[in-house]
């Protein structure tokens, strides 16, 4: 990646008109060295502000960033910004995102913005994972990402920042780009964008990707297969500003990846290799399981893995009126499905220690049974105990969830720009409405497969003392039924104020204040369960499998919460800079209300930070310091409890972080450049205490769970032959963390390399190759949640989430 750069807009809403970019330019040797700290953004005000005068921390991604890093997801983009971690080990899509030190994973506290507007409202819900809603691709000119600063102000639930995609806009001239890509893991992806004029004030924009390939972890069939595809318009009015309309289509599907058993926390085991195995196979993709009702008539599919099928109406209104007065509307419009299939760690045992058990709980059925087998439920071959794959057995969750979405957004704001007797004010007055409806469908049911690669999955049955079949432990290989039976519907409704001073006191100091007022409201209803026998005499599996009773349960509450921010920037002289800010924001949620009890979780965050920008040609630094406090954090966990059912555990605790974020960027010659950025943080739960089933407990003190203290990526880049040719690379640094809160399991640290080069063939052709992981590293994201995240459990081998081995694509791209 070319130097992240610290910017900052008065807004986290996007450019007016952002520039529309084909295949990146090859890097210019007087801008790629300085962070890009005088450049201007234009962020819902055409004046536009430079980078070096605002008073909180951006890095934007440049067009050559995404091309060289060639992400194949959002959360790969992103993973280089100082003071955010990444997961993204999970796949393409469904990976975690966290900000400096915020307790809870998904997109919660930074949201995932298009165009300055969510992608989906609750991009951190259950199974609506922000980034399911959205791919990068051949449309995406750059991004923005605010780290806690005034994103509270301008954004819906932002807490810890944002993470705004801007789009390529439609162009006065006819240009455009389409590529293609080959990887090593039968992967085959087309991307391609043009845009230009239609008549003297109308143009257009068209684009998209389409991608097939086995996923990163061959299951043994297509893991990912689909594009999206993207349209736009935008008039220019006579005098000045603009209408902006575009229509986007997601239908894509991708495999999504939990944790796996292991050697240890740096080694596979035997057939089942780090960087490569999976447990997901062709052989139970499609299985028959219970409908919710009693009936065993619902198919659950795992090749459609994650489905998201949506579409997405986008509508920017730009209008200047004279006198310092402007107004901008956005506005969003998303509907569609996402259909979630996927296979989760859960419980582990050996393989002899499994059927001993099983034993107890079949004799118990029939005292008849003298012993218990394995059968492959494939083909019902009965298989010795210690045949299994590293002699053990696994129990795995397949969750197949349904979600129905519809979501409307609206942004109104009006900007008055005035000077006065003390500096010249541009003062922003906006409301924000989003209401969103959705329906969950949860049937999760367990099977038991062996610790292989693509392993096999089994029934157990117990034998009398002839040899015959008394009663099975399980159903067509599965081994608890409805762990989790869910229904519910939510309408949600948001209004929200806002209020921004951005006040230039003197031409060296500057000054921002903000408020927003945030309110929602949710009315929803979540279906009631029973326990009945299903009547099959054959089999336990089916004899207290949860249903649903007819009862629907209604829920709702409304709350509301202030934002404030005020930020400082004073400039020294034109390479010295410093800023200050103090912030207090919220995270309300309404997600998980049904969950709470009904009572509204708000997640009160003080954030105070500070920093400094130098700015010269061969060198160039942006330096914060951060203090966070989280009086009051909510999160979930699911784990797998006793009987086999799906338990929810809810938790609230104080934390807080502090820590130090660093940005470099050195290109002492031409043909040499050097980026660096990375993250110090203390990151620790100040109050978390209570009491459980084992006793009293207090982890005050401990690590917040998941994410490091110590990240670094270093990318040097050679710029050769006058820059036709670049060889780039990376080495990034993700330092240790827990698994619990307790801080009982560690995931030890790793470094991950990756290295590329792209070629300037002609000035309309390029070609790139880039390896990813190019040691084959062995590093852990996740252990195993479902075995519990409060205190982690030492099970009979280790389970974690590895990053993916090494792998190699090479793309050809031809621009006009």
């Amino acid at each position: 990646m070319v130097p992240l750069a610290p910017a900052l807009a008065q807004s986290v809403q996007p450019p007016t008109a952002p520039p529309a970019t084909s295949e990146p330019p090859a890097a210019d040797a007087a801008q790629g060295s300085d962070l890009g700290l005088n450049e201007i953004i234009v962020t819902g005000t055409r004046t536009g502000t430079r980078k070096f005068d605002t008073s909180y921390a951006i890095t934007t991604i440049d067009p050559q960033a995404i091309a060289q890093k060639a992400p194949l997801g959002i959360a790969d983009l992103i993973a280089s910004t100082p003071g955010i971690y990444v997961e993204s080990s999970g796949g393409e899509v469904g990976n975690n995102v966290y900000s400096r030190g915020l307790p809870a994973d998904n997109y919660r506290y930074l949201p995932l913005l298009e165009d300055g507007l969510p992608v989906w409202e609750e991009g951190a819900g259950a199974f609506t994972n922000a980034d399911e809603f959205f791919r990068v691709d051949a449309t995406i000119d750059s991004l923005q990402i605010v780290r806690g600063g005034s994103a509270s102000i301008t954004a819906s639930n932002a807490p810890g920042g944002v993470v705004n995609v801007l789009t390529k806009r439609p162009t006065r001239t006819l240009q455009g780009m389409v590529k293609g890509e080959v990887g090593d893991w039968d992967h085959y992806r087309m991307d391609a964008n043009v845009s230009g004029p239609l008549n003297d004030r109308l143009s257009f924009a068209i684009g998209g990707f389409y991608r097939e390939d086995n996923g990163l972890r061959n299951p043994g069939f297509t893991g990912n297969q689909g594009g999206q595809f993207r349209v736009g318009l935008q008039y220019d009015f006579a005098d000045s500003g603009s209408l902006f309309v575009s229509y986007r289509k997601l239908d894509d599907k991708n495999i999504f990846y939990t944790a796996i058993p292991l050697a240890s926390p740096s080694q596979g085991l035997p057939g089942l290799d780090a960087g490569t195995g999976t447990l997901v196979n062709t052989a139970f993709a499609r299985l028959t399981v219970p409908d919710g009702r009693g009936a065993f008539d619902k198919r659950v599919d795992l090749t459609q893995g994650i489905h998201t099928d949506t579409d997405t109406f986008t509508a920017i209104f730009n209008k200047p009126l004279g006198d310092g007065w402007e107004v901008n509307d956005r506005a969003r419009y998303t509907t569609g499905t996402v259909d979630f299939n996927g296979l989760f760690s859960s419980g582990i045992a050996t393989s002899q220690g499994f059927l001993a058990g099983a034993l107890t709980r079949l004799q118990a059925a029939r005292p008849d049974t003298v012993s218990a087998v394995y059968r492959d439920a494939s083909n019902d071959q009965t298989v010795a105990a210690a045949a299994l794959g590293n002699q053990l057995a696994l129990t795995q969750s397949i969750f197949n969830t349904l979600v129905d979405v519809e979501n409307v957004i609206n942004d109104l704001s009006v900007t008055k720009k005035l000077d006065t007797g003390i500096g010249r004010h541009t003062l922003t007055a906006g409301y924000y409405f989003s209401h969103f409806n959705q329906t969950q469908n949860w049937n999760w049911n367990d099977i038991l497969v062996e610790a292989i690669n693509r392993p096999r999955y089994f029934d157990v049955v117990g034998l009398n003392a002839a040899g015959q079949q008394t009663v099975a432990l399980t159903k067509n290989g599965l081994l608890n039924l409805h762990s989790n039976l869910q229904r519910f519907r939510d309408k949600v409704t948001i209004n929200a104020f806002y209020m921004t001073d951005a006040w230039q006191v003197t031409e060296a100091l500057r000054i921002d204040l903000g408020a927003r007022y945030h309110h929602v409201a949710k009315d929803g209803t979540i279906a009631q369960t029973t326990r009945a026998n299903l009547g099959d005499a054959t089999t336990i599996a089916d004899d207290n499998v949860l249903v649903f009773n007819g009862a629907m349960t209604p829920y709702r509450f409304k709350t509301g919460q202030w934002a404030f921010s005020a930020g400082a920037n004073y400039e020294f002289d034109k390479r010295v800079a410093a800023f200050a800010r103090y912030s207090r924001s919220f995270r309300v949620t309404p997600e998980f209300v049904q969950w709470f009890g009904g009572v509204p979780v708000e997640n009160r965050i003080d954030l105070v930070e500070g920093g400094l920008k130098y700015a010269t040609r061969p060198f160039s630094a942006f330096v914060t310091l951060f203090y966070n406090k989280f009086p009051n954090i909510a999160f979930q966990t699911i784990v797998a409890g006793p009987n086999g059912q799906a338990q929810t555990i809810n938790q609230t605790a104080a934390a807080e972080s502090k820590g130090i974020e660093v940005e470099l960027s050195l290109r002492p010659v031409d043909v040499f450049e050097l980026a660096a950025s990375g993250n110090y943080q203390k990151i620790n739960y100040t109050s978390f205490a209570g009491q459980d089933a084992s006793g009293r407990f207090d982890f005050s003190g401990n690590q917040i769970v998941r994410q490091p203290q110590v990240q670094v990526s270093v990318r040097p880049t050679l710029h050769l032959l006058g820059d036709r040719v670049n060889i780039f690379g990376e080495a990034a640094y993700t330092g240790k963390r827990y698994v619990d809160v307790a801080n009982t399991i560690v995931l030890p640290s790793y470094t991950e390399v990756r290295l590329g080069a792209n070629w300037k063939v002609t000035n309309a052709l390029q070609a790139q190759v880039v390896a990813t992981n190019l040691f084959n590293e062995v590093g852990l994201t996740e252990g195993n949640p479902r075995a519990g995240s409060i205190i982690g459990v030492q099970e009979t081998a280790f389970q974690g989430r590895p990053i993916f081995g090494r792998r190699v694509r090479a793309s050809l791209t031809y621009s006009f």
